[in-house]
């Protein structure tokens, strides 16, 4: 009964706030589902452990990271994640840094097996292996049918998906090249525009490690985002949750959290964000807007260590993920019901005599 009554709020919510006369036409939707860093592989000295990422999925299957999510993941029409480390076959080429994430080139079947559809590489640990581990990377992704997309300072790509004529366009980068390479950020937006993409989802790897409060990159490089066109701007990097926010018909989530971290042995954070976003569009008026729904996880389904297999939360602990959120947003976020999640109201699209044109 209860998640009877929480599938009718979900659908009263969403047609009161749809323009008049949108109703009486036909209304595409493209659901989205974002989820935060994913370290898919073990740091060296970590990986032979028999509580390592890896060992982990030796011992259960591809299918073991997102098995307990496949009721967002395998319902949507797409679903993203963060790729925070490299697929790579050698030791060779380590960078040096503190933290260097590997899987072998087969986890990249983890994804397939997960409902992930595309992955965002624009982050700091995509380069752990150089730009040998970086092609091959792309090079697994390939092979098992996934799209990618980022502005990094060495390889770029932008991904369109398209369901019944509808366009929506994926970009990102992460905040360190965002100084030195905003040409290129630029010319992956004209890209999507060009294509006639009807909505632009742009991912962000900004911020403060482990800060509970955006700080002001993010709030930059999300600005920018959306100045130069972008419908949805979501987040990740500090590892933990932070807040949301709503300007010029775009919504910006700064931060997803962890979701399947392997480069933790022991949890660090136990709070996550899966962002569910509904993109909403007419024959007659094109885009009409969107409806973002929060749903608070953990990554590990156990708390005495960390077991790799994201869960969605519930009840209490669900309402104290909700709180951090709430804690970093500027406006009163719409509460967190149980079995549906935070669905926020429909931001409509912007009109076009206000609507900002790119820079």
């Amino acid at each position: 009964m209860r998640e009877f009554l929480a599938l009718v709020l979900t659908g009263l919510l969403a047609f009161s706030w749809l323009p008049a006369g949108a109703i009486e036409e036909e209304v595409v939707e493209v659901v989205i589902t974002l989820a935060g860093d994913c370290t898919l592989g073990s740091e060296e000295h970590t990986r032979r452990n028999l509580l390592s990422f890896d060992s982990f999925v030796a011992a259960r299957g591809y299918g073991y990271p997102f098995a307990r999510v496949q009721s967002l993941f395998a319902h949507d029409d797409v679903t993203v994640i963060n790729l925070e480390g490299v697929f790579y076959d050698h030791s060779a080429n380590r960078a040096e840094k503190t933290y260097n994430f590997r899987g072998p080139t087969d986890f990249a079947q983890i994804l397939p097996a997960g409902s992930v559809e595309a992955v965002f590489v624009g982050n700091n640990h995509i380069i752990d292996y150089g730009i040998q581990g970086f092609r091959s990377t792309i090079a697994a992704l390939e092979a098992v049918g996934v799209p990618w997309f980022a502005t990094t300072n060495m390889l770029n790509n932008t991904w369109i998906f398209e369901k019944e004529g509808f366009k929506v366009g994926f970009t990102g980068a992460y905040s360190a090249t965002f100084g030195g390479f905003r040409k290129q950020m630029e010319k992956d937006m004209q890209t999507l525009k060009d294509a006639g993409c009807d909505a632009i989802v742009a991912v962000m790897h900004a911020g403060r490690e482990y800060s509970p409060v955006r700080v002001q990159s993010q709030e930059r490089l999300a600005a920018w985002y959306v100045r130069n066109g972008a419908t949805l701007v979501v987040g990740h990097h500090p590892h933990v949750v932070q807040g949301m926010e709503v300007t010029d018909g775009a919504s910006i989530i700064y931060s997803l959290g962890n979701f399947s971290f392997g480069g933790n042995a022991k949890l660090r954070a136990t709070q996550a964000l899966l962002a569910q976003v509904t993109l909403r569009f007419s024959r007659e008026a094109g885009y009409l807007g969107h409806q973002v729904n929060l749903i608070p996880a953990c990554p590990s389904g156990t708390l005495e260590y960390n077991n790799f297999q994201p869960v969605i939360l519930r009840g209490r602990e669900a309402r104290a993920v909700m709180e951090l959120v709430q804690h970093d947003s500027p406006f009163e976020l719409a509460p967190y019901i149980e079995g549906l999640g935070a669905l926020q109201p429909f931001v409509p699209a912007p009109k076009p005599e206000t609507a900002l044109k790119t820079e």
